[in-house]
């Protein structure tokens, strides 16, 4: 998240809507970080697995947004088209209003990396990281002071 403001306002690079949605994953994956740390709900297994959906979530959303990237499949036409004005009076109002970069064109990348295909990879780590919650005990550990 902190990257993404940094580049936002930091650097001036405009978000697609697609890479506004996968903002949303993070803040869930935090919403239930914390949810567990507070609720007994969210605890243990139970709050790992909520992570793991959330952040399968994400991970198809992202794949989703390189694959428009990569020109693999079309995006929706309102993240990806130019604007369909019948008269002049509609264009103008289409460019009068502010509009978010195209989602099918990269907008950034480091070492010929887009940014969303950056996110994906973070993404897949993090739910690797996440599963490996899986296989520590349910129950909290016991410390012994021998």
């Amino acid at each position: 998240m902190a990257a993404a403001y940094i580049a936002e306002y930091g650097f001036g690079i405009s978000p697609c809507d697609f890479c506004l949605y996968e903002r949303g994953v993070y803040v869930g994956v935090i919403l239930v970080g914390i949810l567990g740390l507070k609720t007994h709900t969210f605890s243990n297994h139970r709050g790992v697995f909520i992570q793991l959906i959330v952040l399968s979530i994400g991970i198809a959303l992202t794949f989703y947004h390189v694959g428009m990237e990569q020109h693999w499949w079309a995006g929706p036409a309102s993240c990806t088209g130019v604007g369909t004005a019948a008269t002049l009076e509609e264009f103008r109002a289409q460019l009068m209003k502010v509009t978010r970069p195209r989602c099918d064109q990269v907008s950034w990348s480091l070492l010929g990396i887009s940014a969303a295909l950056w996110n994906l990879m973070l993404q897949a780590g993090l739910a690797f990281v996440t599963s490996l919650g899986l296989y520590t005990p349910d129950q909290p550990i016991k410390k012994s002071f021998s």
